[in-house]
């Protein structure tokens, strides 16, 4: 059956006669994708299964944009960041009002988020528990400067926002951190 089928179709394809192109069959090719940047694939990858890459705070403000990158730290030199604020900020400093900073430590690691709670904690900042992706986090809001310090982990890498309740509340500064998304810049 399947050997007659085949010689039926043989056969329709030889005797039928040319077809004429018309331009509702002319396909044009699309032109080729690449895209503007290039993922920059950080090591040693956490598992052989995922690579890490940058994170990018993708809500933040209206009007706010990514405005410059962030050493590391003195003392955490696999902890590096982003600042994020409106078009008239200067950057430095990286923290305060108007700015919204970003640092990620690259393999997972507490310890940077861990100095800034203790700072926080000298300096009279409180807790106060949230969720981040479905996971249990605290904000440490500093009444005295308005600083709001959140500190979570995605799969390979530590993260901590730092923002300004002039800026931010708290909820706020959640939906921001559960926007956190692994990119390529």
């Amino acid at each position: 059956m399947k050997r007659s089928s085949l010689v039926a179709i043989w056969l329709v394809a030889a005797c039928a006669g040319p077809i004429e192109p018309t331009t509702s069959m002319v396909v044009t090719a699309a032109p080729s994708l690449t895209p503007i940047v290039q993922p920059t694939i950080i090591s040693p990858s956490p598992s052989e299964d995922a690579d890490v890459f940058p994170g990018v705070v993708e809500v933040r403000p209206v009007g706010w944009s990514y405005k410059a990158d962030v050493i590391a730290p003195v003392g955490f030199p696999n902890t590096a960041g982003r600042v994020y604020g409106p078009d008239d900020i200067a950057v430095p400093p990286d923290e305060g009002p108007g700015r919204l900073a970003h640092y990620e430590t690259l393999p997972a690691d507490e310890t940077y988020l861990e100095s800034r709670i203790e700072a926080s904690r000298n300096h009279g900042g409180r807790a106060q528990a949230v969720v981040v992706n479905g996971e249990a986090a605290e904000v440490w809001l500093d009444d005295t400067t308005g600083e709001l310090l959140l500190g979570w982990t995605l799969p390979g890498k530590s993260e901590v926002l730092v923002a300004n309740t002039a800026d931010l509340t708290v909820e706020q500064l959640v939906k921001s951190a559960e926007s956190v998304s692994d990119c390529c810049g």
